[in-house]
């Protein structure tokens, strides 16, 4: 008699897009786990700085997502997803503009970089999906991402110090979501054995 060491549970259709179809229990607390820790990081950085009440919810709206997505995204369960619908895939990427328009908003000294960043993140997941890269897209996503992250902690010598102690950490989180995390299929052998 064997039994899985890892049982999937089934999500409810509003969390696929989160966590897949199925997943795991210890992927789910994972996530969850990863997410929430990061934003309370994040969050107490901003309440010791000083940042307003507003600020500091907006900063953690963003961080839950960045961070809980950057675990969510190599889990079985969302990379499958994402790996059935390009559309899916496609809105994913373009609503991940939002975050970094946000954070323009609210520190708008570092514009520069918060945009090039972006642009930058989004143009790597954009072109391994519109190349057909995703099966093979680890080194691209990777160099790519070391090119962002070396961005991130060169600005202050251009552009001055950080408006927010904890922007290089949302940022490089960012990059490792929607340029590493997200565009790669991190289980292709998984599909073409189903």
């Amino acid at each position: 008699m064997s039994t899985n060491p890892s049982p999937t549970i089934a999500m409810p259709r509003w969390l696929h897009e989160l966590h897949g179809k199925r997943t795991t229990r210890s992927h789910l607390l994972l996530v969850q786990g990863c997410a929430w820790a990061v934003t309370a990081i994040v969050a107490a950085l901003a309440v010791a700085e000083n940042q307003p009440f507003w600020i500091v919810a907006l900063l953690a709206l963003i961080t839950v997502d960045i961070a809980g997505g950057v675990v969510s995204n190599v889990t079985p369960g969302t990379n499958a997803h994402y790996n059935f619908s390009r559309r899916a895939r496609i809105v994913f990427m373009t609503l991940h503009v939002l975050q970094p328009m946000v954070l323009i908003w609210l520190f708008p000294v570092w514009a520069v970089p918060i945009a090039a960043v972006a642009l930058t993140t989004l143009g790597t997941a954009f072109g391994i999906e519109l190349l057909g890269l995703r099966g093979s897209a680890a080194p691209v996503a990777f160099s790519a991402a070391i090119g962002v992250i070396a961005l991130i902690l060169g600005a202050p010598v251009v552009f001055g110090p950080l408006p927010f102690s904890g922007l290089s950490l949302i940022l490089t989180l960012y990059v490792l979501k929607v340029a590493v995390a997200f565009p790669v299929d991190w289980y292709p052998q998984a599909e073409q054995s189903n």
